[in-house]
C-alpha cells in the first residue's frame, strides 16, 4: 500500500492540487482557495412537509427575507463539516446543486488524504465520471481492472487491496454520464461497492439527478454558504487573484462593505454557492463595483448555469430537454416563475403544479413534462425539490428577474402595472424599470393604478389632506412638494396615528 501512495502522490497532487477560478484565466492551488463545504445530513427531497408549513417558514422567521436555502431544515438540522462527515467510514452519495462545490471538495479529500492527513490508511483516487466514460471502455468499466491498471497492480494484488479495504475511491458527476454508457457506469458502481464493502466510495451527483437509490450509501446534501464561509471565501478567492497581499485585503474590504448593504440583498441571496460567489467577486474586481443594473448580474448568472458551466467541464446532455435553445429555456422558465408570482403564495409550487406549466408552455404530456423539470433541476440547479414534491426556484433573486424578463419581453405593462399594490412585486418593478428599453408607458400605467388606490381609501384621503395642511403652516424656501415629501416619509417611518401628528 505504502508503495503504491508513493508512486501516486505527486499525479495527484498535480491533477487535482490546482483548480480553476471562474472569471480568471489561470488555475490556482486549491489550497489557497479551498474553503471546507458544510454538508446536511438529510436530503431536502426526502423531507415529508407540507407546502402550508414551509410557507409558513418561509415568512414567520425560519428563513432571513428572500433566502430560500434554510426552507424546512428547521432548527434541528446541522450542518457538518465536509471533511469530519468522512470519519463515519460509510459510503457516501454528495449531491448538491451546479457550482456548489462537490467536485472541489472531492480535490481536497483525495489531496488530503495524498498528504496522509485524512484516512491514511487508504490508498485515495479520483475518478471523474465523464473521462471514465473514454478511458474505462477498454476494460468494460471494470473498476477493479481500471485501478489495478492505474496503480500498476497485478490482478492478485488489486484484490488483495479492495478486499482489505485499503481503497478511498471517489467518483465525481454521476450525473453527467448519460445513455447506455452512464446505465453501465452507475450499475458497476453500485456492484463494486457490494463486492467491497470494505472500501469507502464517495459519490458525487447534481441534486434530483439519480433514478435509483444506491444501497448501503447514506445520502448527504452540500449546503449553501454560510455569512461566514462568504467572507472566507471572498478573502481567499481576492488574495489568490491580487497582485500582493494588502491590496488583495483592502479589496475583500470593500466587497463585503458593500455585499452586505441593505440594498444590496438580493445579490447576497444569489451569491451562496462558490460559483454564483466567483461570478459577483470576478465583476467587482473588473469593475470596482457591482453593475450600476442589478439584472446584469443576474442575465450573467443565468447564463452562467444554462450554458457556460456544462460547456466548460464538456458536458452533454441527452434529455428532450436539451433540445430547447437557451432563449426558449428562459422563457419557459420565465413562464412558470410569472405563474407562481402572480398567485398570494409566490414561492412553492405543488409539483404536479409545476409540472402542469411546463406541460401548459411546452405543448407535451405530464410524463414527458415530468422529464423536462429533472432535467431542469439536474442540468441547472435552478429549480430545487425543497421536500418531497414541493419545489422552488433555487434562489428568489432569479424568480424576481425571470418574472421581470417576462414582462418586459411581452411589453405587457398594464398587467405588470395592476401588481403595484403587492409588496412582494417591489424587486420586480425595480428590475422592470432597469431592462425596459422605454419605461414611460409602465410607469404612467404605474401612477394611474397608485392614484386609483388612492382615490377608493378613505385613510389615504385624510393623510394626504393632512400633509397638504401640514405643509401650507410650514414658513420656508424649500419647494412645497419637498416638504410633502419630508413629512411623508418621517411620518412614515415613525407610523404616528392620525390623530397624533402634529
Amino acid at each position: 500500500m505504502q508503495q503504491v501512495r508513493s508512486h501516486i502522490h505527486d499525479s495527484i497532487q498535480s491533477l487535482h492540487g490546482v483548480m480553476p477560478l471562474w472569471g480568471i484565466d489561470h488555475w490556482v492551488p486549491l489550497g489557497d482557495l479551498f474553503v471546507d463545504v458544510n454538508i446536511l445530513e438529510s436530503l431536502s427531497s426526502n423531507r415529508r412537509s407540507e407546502l402550508g408549513d414551509l410557507w409558513q417558514d418561509f415568512t414567520t422567521g425560519n428563513s432571513n427575507y428572500r433566502s430560500l436555502d434554510r426552507i424546512g431544515l428547521g432548527k434541528e438540522q446541522q450542518r457538518v463539516s465536509g471533511l469530519t462527515v468522512l470519519e463515519k467510514d460509510t459510503n457516501l452519495m454528495v449531491v448538491g446543486k451546479p457550482g456548489s462545490g462537490k467536485t472541489t471538495y472531492l480535490q481536497r479529500i483525495v489531496t488530503e488524504c495524498n498528504n496522509g492527513k485524512l484516512q491514511a490508511q487508504r490508498i485515495p483516487v479520483l475518478i471523474k465520471l465523464r473521462e471514465f466514460v473514454d478511458d474505462g471502455r477498454k476494460y468494460a468499466y471494470n473498476l477493479e481492472q481500471f485501478l489495478g491498471q492505474l496503480w500498476r497492480l497485478s490482478n492478485v494484488d488489486i484484490e488483495l487491496v479492495l478486499n482489505q479495504g485499503k481503497a478511498l475511491v471517489l467518483l465525481d458527476g454521476l450525473d453527467e454520464v448519460t445513455g447506455e454508457a452512464g446505465k453501465q457506469i452507475t450499475r458497476e458502481i453500485k456492484r463494486f461497492a457490494r463486492a467491497y464493502s470494505q472500501v469507502l466510495v464517495v459519490v458525487t451527483c447534481r441534486t434530483q439527478s439519480q433514478e435509483s437509490r444506491f444501497e448501503r450509501f447514506d445520502y448527504v446534501e452540500v449546503a449553501d454558504f454560510n455569512e461566514e464561509q462568504v467572507k472566507a471565501f471572498a478573502e481567499h478567492w481576492f488574495g489568490t487573484v491580487c497582485a500582493n497581499a494588502g491590496k488583495g485585503e483592502t479589496k475583500t474590504r470593500e466587497f463585503l462593505e458593500q455585499l452586505f448593504r441593505e440594498e444590496n440583498k438580493p445579490i447576497q441571496e444569489l451569491a451562496i454557492t462558490p460559483i454564483l460567489l466567483s461570478l459577483t467577486c470576478a465583476v467587482f474586481q473588473q469593475t470596482g463595483k457591482f453593475y450600476s443594473k442589478r439584472s446584469k448580474l443576474y442575465e450573467e448568472g443565468l447564463e452562467l448555469l444554462l450554458v457556460q458551466w456544462d460547456k466548460s467541464r464538456s458536458v452533454e446532455r441527452d434529455e428532450i430537454y436539451r433540445d430547447l435553445s437557451v432563449e426558449r429555456k428562459l422563457e419557459l422558465l420565465s413562464y412558470v416563475a410569472v405563474k407562481k408570482f402572480e398567485q398570494q403564495q409566490y414561492v412553492l409550487f405543488e409539483q404536479e403544479e409545476l409540472e402542469g406549466y411546463i406541460g401548459e408552455f411546452l405543448g407535451i404530456e405530464r410524463r414527458e413534462s415530468q422529464g423536462v423539470l429533472r432535467a431542469i433541476a439536474s442540468q441547472h440547479g435552478l429549480l430545487i425539490e425543497r421536500a418531497h414534491k414541493v419545489w422552488s426556484f433555487s434562489h428568489l433573486t432569479f424568480q424576481e428577474y425571470l418574472v421581470a424578463k417576462w414582462f418586459c419581453d411581452k411589453q405587457n405593462w398594464q398587467s405588470l402595472a395592476s401588481q403595484i399594490r403587492n409588496k412582494h412585486w417591489r424587486e420586480v418593478f425595480l428590475l422592470a424599470t432597469e431592462m425596459a428599453k422605454t419605461i414611460d408607458k409602465l410607469l404612467l400605467l404605474m401612477k394611474k393604478n397608485i392614484d386609483l388606490i388612492a382615490n377608493n381609501n378613505q385613510k389615504i384621503h385624510q393623510f394626504m389632506n393632512w400633509l397638504s395642511q401640514k405643509q401650507s403652516s410650514i414658513k420656508t424656501f424649500y419647494k412645497p412638494s419637498a416638504v410633502r415629501a419630508f413629512y411623508l416619509v418621517a411620518n412614515s417611518n415613525l407610523h404616528i396615528p392620525y390623530g397624533n401628528r402634529s
